[in-house]
């Protein structure tokens, strides 16, 4: 069932009311919980980008516990049915240009192994951010390919080698 998601429609290119309610739920979190924080966002074709920026007079930790449980909620408002679903990536001080370059060079490395062996990566846990992000960095890599199985903290990230028939490694 995770597997027919991963694989279904992709997310709608551009989804206005999805963009605004997951805006008003980021900043109405925030200020409930006593933060200043400024909430922009920006969409793209493949997703919508929340980003937290604190103001003067913040006194709210925007940590990475409640940075990944604020965008887990806020993913689950913007997206209450599994159909037309489009990702809510939420970024800390601003929207960064490129993605990790240290989680890039690991993505780079597992896939390498990947080819080598022939068999299949499976990665966990790790954050829903990063997963992503390896997503994105082998997103038409050559002899791999990825994918997400599992919900919530058992989600996990295949590397999958050409060939390979499921064999994990």
């Amino acid at each position: 069932m995770a597997e027919e998601r991963e694989q279904g429609a992709p997310p709608p290119r551009e989804a206005p009311e999805k963009v605004r309610a997951a805006k008003e739920f980021c900043e109405g979190l925030l200020e409930r919980m006593g933060g200043a924080v400024e909430v922009e966002a920006r969409e793209t074709p493949e997703a919508i980008g929340i980003s937290l920026q604190a103001r003067a007079g913040n006194t709210l930790e925007l940590s990475s516990a409640l940075v990944e449980a604020l965008q887990y909620l806020v993913n689950r408002v913007a997206n209450p049915r599994a159909e037309g679903r489009k990702w809510v990536n939420l970024e800390v001080g601003g929207f960064p240009e490129d993605a990790d370059p240290v989680v890039k060079a690991m993505a780079e490395r597992l896939a390498a192994s990947a080819r080598r062996t022939g068999k299949v990566i499976a990665i966990a846990p790790i954050s829903a951010r990063e997963r992503r992000q390896i997503h994105l960095a082998l997103m038409g890599a050559e002899g791999v390919s990825t994918r997400s199985e599992g919900e919530g903290l058992f989600r996990t990230l295949l590397i999958v080698p050409e060939g390979a028939g499921g064999e994990r490694g």
